[in-house]
């Protein structure tokens, strides 16, 4: 009866291991420690502002599907100067369309044997921006730094135009139409 039990007590400890692999992992964006940088390109300068996502989740799962949702208020985003932060606000009607949203998808993601472990990621998803949501593919590199941390960053381009944003002016010549975003997201499992 004992060496029943014992046996049955051993194969449930090997059994745990097994069950925690397949369930889906969970992670939060560490506000702290990320950033979302856009960068606008005028023929005198180029312009760069940076936020922290006011929110974003990740969830892993055993199947290697990656799904993540990031939002940012356009609001919080700073270049340094006061002057053009206030002119992107309107040109990006922030007070009618306060968010700028990602909620994407990949597959084939597996975390690494040993840490650190790094892997090339293509998101496909949607970004809602200016109250205009269109597909979008965001590659990044995915860096699994420990058992619990993971960072990803990335770097794609999107259209002023395309997402129905008047290009702001400088010395009346318009900014390029193209925006760089730079995502460098640090997520913390199970927080």
């Amino acid at each position: 009866m004992i060496v029943r039990r014992l046996a049955t007590l051993a194969a449930l400890m090997l059994a745990l291991p097994a069950a925690a692999q397949d369930a889906p992992r969970l992670y939060s964006v560490k506000k702290d420690a990320s950033t979302l940088t856009y960068k606008l390109i005028h023929k005198l300068h180029e312009v760069s502002g940076k936020a922290a996502p006011s929110e974003g989740k990740a969830v892993l799962k055993p199947d290697g599907t990656l799904q993540v949702a990031v939002r940012a208020q356009v609001k919080d985003f700073d270049s340094q100067n006061s002057n053009r932060d206030t002119h992107m606000l309107e040109v990006t009607e922030a007070a009618k369309y306060p968010l700028i949203t990602l909620q994407a998808v990949a597959s084939g993601v597996k975390a690494p044997a040993t840490f650190p472990g790094s892997v090339p990621v293509v998101l496909k998803g949607k970004l809602t921006f200016h109250g205009v949501t269109k597909d979008v593919e965001v590659p990044m590199t995915v860096k699994f730094t420990s058992a619990k941390q993971v960072t990803a960053d990335g770097t794609f381009e999107i259209s002023l135009e395309g997402y129905k944003i008047e290009r702001p002016t400088l010395l009346m010549v318009k900014v390029e139409d193209k925006l760089v975003l730079e995502p460098h997201l640090v997520f913390q499992e199970g927080t």
